[in-house]
């Protein structure tokens, strides 16, 4: 079907027209799109919706992110919110976050608004966390840390990652603690590892390294990244040793790593 016969079917009676004319202009990625799709967002059925949200993911457009955050902040039980819960949902979810304009500090209060919000579960919350990440507000921070110190995994994840999108050297520490602590679950010590090389600060570099020899492959894999991020050199040596290691994906990362700290433009003494 062409691109007008798309447009026309987006505001027909039958929903699953709707549903099909949303997937066809998401594939079709013209970006003429743009507005029919985020009024398609307003659809009254959750289908229609989904395939709406899905088509501005694939067209890109930072524009797109406001109302599709605003979907999201209105209707904690709608139908969107079920099926972005789902592994399906998972690309929407990475797309979302993609478009989220740094800065955008208007957004960035609704999102710490929400977050009270008793309607709102720990996985929404999680996902609400992510969002005011991408915002860069150095506003949340101290809430964030407070999030990463007590909350349970799903949020202790969320706000570590957010943290290191923000990028503030408050967090420092305690995503330190975070990736060192013994009681500190897999996946929230890798996305503080990962934070810290996004932070930028070298005093994390001893414990980065000393995360090369965990237990945990995708820990190791996330220290690697991020001690290639920060420029330490005298990390060479231990991630050499990670070329041999027993997981591929802890090859790769040490791999780029040893690239990258190869460069000297990006070289920082400890």
């Amino acid at each position: 079907m062409t691109y007008e016969m798309w447009m026309e079917n987006l505001s027909h009676s039958d929903a699953e027209l709707r549903v099909e004319a949303a997937r066809g202009l998401g594939n079709l990625r013209d970006p003429r799109a743009l507005q029919a799709l985020i009024r398609a967002l307003g659809d009254e059925n959750g289908k229609a919706q989904y395939a709406a949200f899905s088509a501005l993911v694939k067209l890109g457009d930072p524009e797109a992110a406001v109302p599709m955050i605003d979907v999201l902040l209105s209707a904690p039980d709608c139908r969107l919110w079920e099926l972005l819960r789902l592994n399906i949902g998972l690309r929407l979810r990475s797309g979302l976050l993609g478009l989220v304009a740094r800065g955008d500090e208007a957004t960035a209060t609704r999102l710490q608004h929400a977050l009270d919000d008793i309607n709102f579960d720990e996985t929404q919350r999680a996902y609400l966390l992510q969002l005011l990440g991408r915002t860069g507000c150095a506003s949340a921070v101290e809430d964030l840390i407070n999030r990463l110190v007590s909350g349970p995994e799903s949020i202790r994840f969320a706000a570590a990652d957010a943290l290191g999108w923000i990028g503030d050297d408050r967090a420092v520490t305690p995503l330190l603690v975070a990736l060192s602590e013994a009681r500190a679950e897999d996946p929230v010590r890798e996305v503080a590892a990962e934070a810290l090389g996004r932070i930028g600060n070298p005093s994390a570099a001893p414990v980065l390294i000393a995360a090369l020899r965990d237990d945990h492959e995708w820990v190791r894999r996330a220290a690697a990244v991020a001690l290639g991020e920060l420029g330490i050199r005298e990390a060479m040596d231990a991630l050499g040793e990670l070329l041999a290691d027993e997981s591929v994906i802890v090859q790769d990362a040490a791999f780029e790593a040893i690239k990258q700290l190869s460069d000297e433009r990006y070289n920082t003494v400890l």
